[in-house]
């Protein structure tokens, strides 16, 4: 799901924004965030809810014809898209001046700044695909070396009993 958000984040092209009465934080904010993107987002979020409910072991329950539909509503209900963008625009202002902000949605205007929001969530996936990949391989034997490092601090090499004295 957190990677599902970065991807919602960062994808899709840049709409024409209109001139906002937050200023151009919330301009930014749209900009990385098209309510077409989000809705998207939520859809993708609602059936991942759906599927869970549905895998649970006391899933034999019958759901309605529409609860497709109701699942989404409420996802988007809990994740409103106007308070995502409220908070990305908090959190921009926060970080940036409001030149800096204009010089950012100058950017995200340009065909590069277009091209980037269009593209990187593709190079995102793949980068987050190759490190979970890397990440599963390595663990186990990190793990493996660790565990010798820690053999004998509580008997047979796992932690300290209660009371050990150290």
């Amino acid at each position: 799901m957190k990677r599902l958000l970065a991807v919602a984040i960062a994808i899709a092209s840049l709409p024409v924004l209109a001139a906002d009465p937050n200023g151009a934080a919330s301009e930014v904010a749209q900009a990385l965030v098209p309510r077409e993107t989000w809705k998207q987002f939520v859809q993708n979020l609602a059936r991942g809810v759906q599927t869970q409910m549905q895998n649970h072991p006391s899933a034999n329950l019958h759901y309605p014809p529409d609860f497709a539909a109701k699942v989404e509503a409420e996802v988007e209900a809990a994740v409103p898209y106007d308070a995502i963008i409220a908070t990305n625009a908090r959190e921009l202002a926060a970080a940036y001046t409001e030149p800096e902000l204009k010089d950012l949605l100058a950017f995200w205007r340009s065909p590069i700044g277009q091209k980037y929001l269009r593209v990187t969530p593709a190079v995102t996936g793949k980068v987050a695909a190759e490190t979970q990949h890397r990440v599963d391989q390595k663990i186990p034997e990190v793990m493996r070396k660790l565990s010798k490092l820690a053999q004998g601090t509580g008997g047979a090499g796992g932690p300290p009993a209660a009371g050990d004295a150290k």
